[in-house]
């Protein structure tokens, strides 16, 4: 597939999320946004994304909301990008962190890599945000 062409991109993230695979179809939005900043794009599908991503975010937190954490964690089994985060020693050790000291959490999200590792169990459910 070419990286730059938007509509692959945008069909890959339908097709998932007709699937169900809800956050595989954010990661292709995600694909189809940087795709979509070079030219000749440069932003002409900027609305069809931003459309598809809402979409998606909307059902993967509703699937997540009505589940029970052994739900979440059977699912998360099941997703080997989740399972390989969470077998990581690094990881581990982060979230370590994270649970003992809240204000962690600031200091890691300015890294890249782990803030995109850390929105992944945010989207399997394995890390709730906000009040319980």
């Amino acid at each position: 597939m070419d990286p730059n062409f938007v509509k692959a991109h945008i069909r890959k993230a339908a097709s998932y999320f007709a699937m169900g695979e809800y956050q595989k179809s954010i990661d292709a939005c995600h694909a189809a946004s940087a795709a979509d900043a070079h030219p000749p794009n440069t932003g002409s599908h900027t609305r069809e994304i931003e459309s598809q991503l809402t979409r998606s975010q909307a059902s993967l937190y509703q699937s997540n909301a009505g589940a029970t954490e052994a739900e979440i964690l059977e699912r998360a089994q099941r997703d080997p990008e989740v399972l390989g985060i969470l077998q990581d020693p690094v990881m581990q050790q982060i979230l370590g962190q994270m649970k003992e000291d809240p204000s962690a959490v600031q200091d890691h999200l300015r890294n890249p890599m782990v803030r995109d590792k850390i929105q992944k169990l945010v989207n399997a459910g394995i890390i709730r945000v906000g009040p319980r």
